[in-house]
């Protein structure tokens, strides 16, 4: 088929494609299946020298997609892109509250295994079930810094302890997934991950080397207290695996339901917020580019939403942003755990004040009060001013007396 010919059938079909249900796709999955074609024409035995979206003889096709896309868009037949949100602090408090996450010493080997794994996602960056079915006990090794303080990591030098992953598939073209997060213990803390995944190791059966396994189901013949085994020989399917987040936050009660790639996101976005340099969390998550890490971090959390809304919602009606959250007020009745040894000091009168500034030379400007306030006294910098006129305003000084 010469390339005129392929433009009309794909003019055409850009236009009529549809859902199984009728519906129109999004613009996004739009240009994934315009990308797949491409895929598809460029690969063996096809082996297509030219490009579809970027060569000039199919520039017809694509601006009769592009005109789509804009109609559907304009006329309100699709929906926007849903990002993968990260977890916030409340949402992992609900988690642990419902019992979906649990303590180190946790009892419940459901409750375990549920624990181990958001631990493992989340410190070493995995996405969604992408190599989950096939990790193995051996694959986490416990190390030991020279303080003596335990962590846990990747054994990297084990055969299949670096899989193919969407980002690193492996080809000769491909570069080295450089992935090395570290999972440290929290000494002291129930929800310490070093210790919920040792005592998730301590139970595994024997028999299986797979890192997920089966729990087993309380009963006559099962007690955990009594029992050391608590996982079947049987390990966790991918489908299983694949909505472990989401099967969480439904018995959470939270909604709308989180996905196992907002564990991931939620590594990301905390990891930017606290000023952790992009380069530095490649080295966990295992993304190609900045520009990756940027499209979390460039994103505001659920919490810097909050507190725009509270700012427009102060606008309107007519509040100080700047006044303390109703939480975080201050009652006379603890103002009396306040040290009385840290006395408040006001400022002074504007009128006790005086500023003198030698304006030929660098001089030292001095503020001069009476003696029994002798302790506001402070020294400026040099100045050497030539020729201008100079307005000097200190904050600190010149306000209304208390």
């Amino acid at each position: 088929m010469e390339k005129q010919q392929l433009s009309e059938c794909l003019k055409k079909f850009y236009l009529c494609i549809r859902k199984k249900d009728g519906s129109f796709f999004k613009v996004s999955s739009l240009k994934a299946i315009r990308a797949a074609v491409e895929r598809f024409l460029k690969s063996a035995p096809n082996s297509k020298p030219w490009s579809i979206i970027s060569d000039p003889q199919f520039k017809e096709a694509n601006d009769a997609l592009d005109a789509f896309a804009k109609s559907i868009r304009r006329e309100g037949k699709v929906g926007g892109v849903v990002h993968k949100n990260p977890i916030t602090k409340e949402q992992i408090e609900m988690l642990f509250e419902r019992q979906q996450l649990g303590p180190a010493d946790a009892k419940c080997p459901s409750q375990l295994l549920r624990t181990s794994w958001f631990y493992i996602t989340l410190y070493f960056g995995k996405r969604g079930r992408e190599n989950q079915r096939q990790m193995t006990k051996t694959m986490l090794a416990l190390r030991r810094t020279p303080l003596g303080k335990r962590y846990y990591e990747l054994q990297r030098q084990l055969p299949g302890a670096v899989l193919a992953t969407k980002n690193h598939q492996g080809g000769l073209n491909d570069e080295e997934d450089e992935s090395d997060g570290k999972m440290f213990e929290v000494p002291g803390s129930p929800r310490c991950p070093v210790q919920t995944v040792e005592n998730y190791i301590s139970h595994l059966n024997p028999e299986m080397e797979f890192l997920f396994q089966r729990p087993r189901v309380v009963s006559s013949k099962f007690n955990p207290e009594a029992d050391t085994v608590w996982f079947c020989n049987s390990p966790l399917g991918v489908s299983y695996l694949s909505t472990m987040m989401r099967t969480m936050s439904l018995n959470a009660e939270i909604n709308p339901p989180l996905s196992n790639h907002c564990v991931r996101a939620t590594s990301v976005t905390i990891l930017s917020d606290a000023n952790v340099e992009a380069r530095h969390i490649k080295c966990i998550t295992g993304h190609k580019s900045d520009t990756s890490i940027e499209s979390y971090s460039a994103k505001p959390s659920f919490q810097q939403k909050e507190k725009m809304s509270s700012i427009l919602s102060s606008f309107v009606g007519g509040e100080n942003f700047n006044t303390p959250h109703q939480d975080q007020q201050i009652s006379e009745a603890d103002l009396v755990d306040i040290p009385q040894s840290c006395p408040v000091v006001p400022r002074p009168p504007l009128e006790n004040l005086s500023l003198s500034v030698n304006v030929q030379q660098p001089s030292t400007s001095t503020t001069t009060l009476p003696s029994r306030q002798a302790f506001f006294q402070a020294s400026a910098p040099n100045f050497q001013f030539q020729g201008c006129s100079v307005s000097i305003v200190n904050n600190n000084f010149f306000g209304s007396p208390q």
